[in-house]
């Protein structure tokens, strides 16, 4: 394997931080009690397999960018819609 490139590097770590983000969101609203129970273990279990994903593909740069921002948007979007109804 050849060294990673700085932009390689960089683009991890911001989608570690989209990946932090949510996890973070997650938590907060499962202890504000926006959502029930059921939907925070289900976000959390999708958190945890796309970030271990992530990480064994964190070479990939463009897919785990689109995999942290993609699970950002799905979060805010699914839970407007659960706390909506």
């Amino acid at each position: 394997m050849s060294e990673p490139t700085p932009r390689q590097v960089l683009y991890a770590l911001v989608a570690g931080g989209f990946l932090l983000i949510v996890l973070v969101l997650i938590v907060g609203e499962a202890v504000a009690g926006v959502v029930p129970l059921t939907w925070t273990v289900a976000m959390g279990v999708l958190w945890l397999v796309l970030a271990v994903w992530s990480a064994a593909n964190w070479r990939r740069t463009a897919l785990v960018l689109l995999v942290a921002i993609g699970l950002f948007l799905f979060w805010a979007l699914a839970t407007v819609a659960i706390t909506e109804s």
